[in-house]
């Protein structure tokens, strides 16, 4: 599936200088690696110098490669599926990721921008409703209504996708003809836009089925797993005042009150670093937790609760990351095998494009939390005035900045006007038949 994407020409043109500079870093760290390895003397100093570079050497040369026959900005899209927070709605994030977009990063393996919006459909009415990113990741505080489109695919095929890498921001832009008569909200980004030149591009991307049927990446399993947790911790919880009454009427002893006290709070750590901290730092305390509750010698009513849920967690979390890791080391260890893979049959997607893709979704493991993805409701509390203060402010302060451009620009053309009407004046016949009878006068 193709959609289509627009950037400010001015961030094409920096991304282009940005990458001019990471190409000339690159051949001069190649340069310099070939000279070390002329200068061994023997096969311990030659050694020596594979093991100075270590695990660099393989991802530097195949960025070096990305540099050396990509365009600026290049992106691949991606769409994964979860399920919504309420039961009866799903969510769908679409990921723009741009595979340089490095600013002034000098790491060679570093993906640009990650930026997403995210969807959310009623399964039963079919209502969507989405949010964009306004900046730096902050998503949208009131979503807005595009129940016109039939499907999520739909709504890619026939709207825009308007990157701002500057502002870390990725919105959806709807075409007129398919808006609401008044969409306030879409009319003020377009003023906000202002006449800054966008260079329209059409990019591939990886829908929710392909992730999840060809490549196998249940994402949505994986997410369902921990609100399905977070459910059963809850319920557990509010049942504490139960277990509180049984205490007190001595029909449950104190040890196993303890016990499940303490599995409740283990089980409330292991939540909070399943939303706040990227997936592949939940995977080790999750396993390490099922082990210990499936190991219990005289598991309570709590352990046995908490055992199916956290063994789902643990299978799901451990798929998507492992799978995820091999694909990157895959495509840069054996990339001829990797370029070839029947994974990625059916799917259109060009050289370059599937080494950005596997790099991107080991990216978004390793540095994207659950709540970033796809629940901003559930970000912590200083995440939650930070998307405040973007959401209140980055609008008004693009309209500012449109009516600045607008103010400026009609001053330029007043000033150019008045110019060239003196120039044309100078230039008149009438000056030139003054000069000329002025020429012929005698001299005195």
């Amino acid at each position: 599936m193709k959609v289509k994407l627009k950037v400010e020409s001015r961030w094409l043109d920096f991304e282009r200088e940005s990458m001019d500079r990471l190409r000339r870093e690159y051949e001069s760290w190649q340069q310099e690696t070939l000279e070390k390895a002329k200068q061994a003397v023997d096969l311990r100093s030659l050694r020596e110098v594979f093991y100075e570079l270590g695990d660099r050497w393989e991802w530097n040369q195949t960025t070096g490669d990305w540099l050396t026959s990509g365009e600026p900005l290049d992106t691949i899209g991606l769409v994964l599926r979860m399920p919504g927070l309420k039961k009866g709605k799903e969510r769908y994030v679409v990921y723009a990721i741009m595979a340089y977009s490095k600013g002034f990063t000098s790491q060679f393996d570093h993906l640009g921008d990650k930026e997403r919006i995210i969807i959310e459909q009623d399964l039963e009415s079919g209502e969507m409703y989405c949010w964009s990113t306004t900046g730096h990741g902050a998503a949208n505080l009131f979503p807005e209504n595009v129940s016109q489109f039939d499907s999520i695919e739909d709504m890619l095929e026939n709207s825009y996708l308007v990157a701002q890498p500057g502002d870390h921001a990725l919105r959806l832009e709807l075409p007129r003809e398919v808006r609401y008569r008044f969409d306030l909200f879409q009319t003020l980004w377009e003023i906000a836009g202002g006449n800054e030149i966008s260079t329209q591009k059409e990019t591939e991307v990886v829908s929710n089925e392909e992730i999840e049927e060809t490549l196998d990446f249940k994402f949505y399993r994986f997410a369902k797993s921990v609100i399905d947790l977070e459910r059963t911790w809850e319920s557990l919880k509010a049942g504490a005042f139960d277990i509180a009454r049984e205490a007190v009427l001595d029909e449950l002893p104190d040890h196993i009150e303890r016990r499940n006290k303490t599995a409740l709070r283990k089980i409330e750590g292991l939540l909070h670093i399943l939303w706040f901290k990227p997936p592949v730092y939940g995977l080790g305390p999750a396993r390490f937790l099922y082990k210990e509750f499936e190991a219990e010698p005289t598991p309570t009513a709590v352990h046995k609760s908490l055992v199916p849920f956290l063994g789902d967690l643990v299978y799901s979390l451990n798929s998507i990351v492992e799978k995820a890791k091999y694909l990157k080391w895959k495509s840069v260890m054996d990339k001829d095998s990797f370029l070839q893979s029947d994974i990625f049959k059916g799917l259109n997607l060009s050289a370059l494009e599937k080494e950005a893709f596997a790099a991107a979704l080991d990216d978004l493991l390793r540095q994207h939390t659950l709540s970033y993805m796809a629940y901003p409701e559930k970000a912590t509390a200083k995440d939650k005035v930070l998307r405040t203060i973007f959401g209140i402010l980055v609008l008004p302060v693009r309209l500012i900045k449109s009516f600045n451009q607008c103010v400026r620009l009609t001053v330029r053309k007043i000033r150019n006007w008045i110019l060239s009407g003196k120039e044309e004046s100078k230039d008149s016949p009438s000056s030139e038949k003054g000069s000329h009878k002025r020429s012929n006068m005698p001299d005195k």
